[in-house]
């Protein structure tokens, strides 16, 4: 290579994460709480194991010293278990959609802030105890930051219930 030709050569970094992390990518462990997140994208997936069909989601807390850190927490598409992904779509946009037979696009919720029950998983692998953390529920980012006060709480059970009944008039057919 001649004196003063450029090295640079050029790299397509499309489709490689965002996120700005040590090593080669492992799942972070932070301390178990609530933590306000973003939701960023989402997989839906059928287990391997029941057959039963779920949506993975991906977070990244929004604030605080965790701030960039990624998450993932699951919600079932099993009849049962619909309630988290109920508690997500309120927590995301506002609405209840109990009782509703709806239209849902994922990726309708990308980019809203949500606050995220989170709790360490452990699990074994290569003979060895590994934990991360993930997501065990998603909740309304007002309750975050509002706490946990028994009168507060108390309060806000009169609100959901007058937040039903507005609810009841509303037609929810695509989220």
């Amino acid at each position: 290579m001649a004196k003063g030709e450029s090295k640079a050569i050029r790299i397509n970094f499309e489709g490689v994460d965002k996120e700005i992390r040590r090593g080669g990518g492992g799942r972070v462990h932070i301390a178990e709480g609530d933590y306000p997140v973003k939701i960023v994208d989402s997989e839906t997936l059928t287990s391997e194991r029941t057959g039963s069909r779920y949506i993975r989601w991906k977070a990244q807390i929004t604030r605080g010293p965790e701030k960039g850190k990624t998450l993932y927490g699951t919600t079932s598409l099993k009849p049962d278990a619909l309630w988290s992904l109920r508690n997500l779509i309120h927590a995301a946009i506002g609405k209840n959609v109990a009782g509703r037979s709806v239209n849902f696009d994922p990726s309708n919720i990308y980019g809203k802030e949500v606050a995220a029950a989170v709790e360490d998983n452990e699990y074994e692998r290569d003979g060895r105890s590994r934990i991360t953390s993930q997501i065990s529920t998603f909740f309304p980012l007002d309750e975050l930051e509002e706490g946990n006060d028994d009168e507060e709480d108390e309060g806000e059970e009169e609100e959901e219930e007058e937040e039903d009944e507005d609810l009841e008039d509303v037609a929810v057919d695509e989220i």
